[in-house]
């Protein structure tokens, strides 16, 4: 029967010296721990965790071990499938975020080019979202999990802006509620925030009106137009003051880096009033204390007159109560 022989856990005053006064040591550190990550169905689950604890510390001294040359090593059908690999990566991860952040750890996958595949660690019948965010709850890894979430929305938001943006126009357009019911049955799959939503309609929106040619007037009518026919996509979704300050929010940086949009600020504001996206008590905290920097003083000149409109109508009714 064949000797295996366990790795001792790596430390600082075991490793860093040798290897950092003999750089050329690096590319056989590398080889060793890929072979070894390649073996590890061949060793018990204390052993497993050995190797995963030395792996992980030897990247958290960043002694100059490429991630690439000996993570990749980890992505092996066959030890997948058995949950091998599974088991490895949970103790890597826990013993390095135990000394490093998980901005340390996210660079580290993706310089390992890893950081896209985190589901491929599962095995092929758990390899979805629910077993991901269970196993690595269960294992204290949330904020391994609030990463990957964030991760994987962004990238569904994206996924949904282009969706949009071709229902949007194409000739003739996608009807409201059918852009709607694919908008309402993304955000139910993904968990997607309304705040992230009303972002991404907006945009559709005005990036699918063309200005080519166009002066100021004529682009405040086809924003018009366009919020119109479209503000029940809005309006499912601005469920709250907070979500309608992060659009007020969005809209005005929109805006900042539109040169042909910079002066339509307070105008589109108005209009996203009066379809009812937005209401006054979002528009008057954004006024106050909620603006974006950029542009702030430009902006909270230009809305000064709507400003004071609501102000004003906020009193009357005041006094007719």
């Amino acid at each position: 029967m064949q000797h295996i022989t366990y790795p001792a856990v790596a430390t600082s005053d075991t490793l860093c010296p040798d290897y950092r006064r003999r750089p050329f040591l690096i590319k056989s550190l590398e080889n060793t721990l890929s072979k070894l990550l390649k073996s590890l169905d061949f060793y018990d689950n204390a052993a497993r965790h050995k190797v995963a604890i030395a792996t992980a510390r030897v990247f958290s001294m960043k002694i100059g071990v490429l991630p690439d040359r000996v993570l990749m090593s980890l992505i092996n059908d066959r030890m997948i499938a058995k949950g091998t690999i599974l088991d490895f990566i949970t103790a890597f991860f826990k013993d390095y975020l135990a000394t490093d952040s998980m901005d340390d750890l996210v660079q580290l996958l993706r310089k390992a080019r890893l950081d896209d595949r985190l589901l491929d660690f599962f095995p092929p019948q758990k390899r979805n979202l629910t077993d991901f965010d269970a196993h690595f709850k269960a294992e204290g890894l949330t904020k391994l999990v609030e990463h990957n979430n964030k991760k994987v929305a962004e990238k569904q938001l994206e996924g949904l802006k282009t969706e949009l943006t071709e229902m949007i126009t194409q000739d003739p357009p996608t009807p409201v509620d059918e852009c709607l019911a694919a908008i309402k049955a993304k955000k139910a799959e993904f968990s997607l925030a309304d705040s992230e939503l009303v972002k991404i309609i907006f945009t559709v929106l005005i990036d699918a009106i063309s200005t080519v040619g166009k002066n100021g007037q004529q682009i405040l009518s086809l924003i018009l137009k366009q919020i119109k026919i479209n503000a029940k996509l809005l309006t499912s979704f601005t469920t709250s003051g907070r979500v309608e300050s992060s659009l007020i929010n969005h809209v005005q940086v929109y805006c900042y880096e539109d040169s042909k949009l910079l002066k339509l600020f307070s105008q589109i504001l108005r209009i996203l009033y009066d379809a009812d996206v937005l209401g006054e008590d979002a528009i008057l905290f954004w006024y106050k204390k909620g603006s974006h920097p950029k542009g702030r003083n430009v902006f909270l000149h230009d809305v000064e007159p709507f400003i004071k409109w609501l102000e004003e109508a906020e009193e009357e009714g005041e006094e007719e109560d």
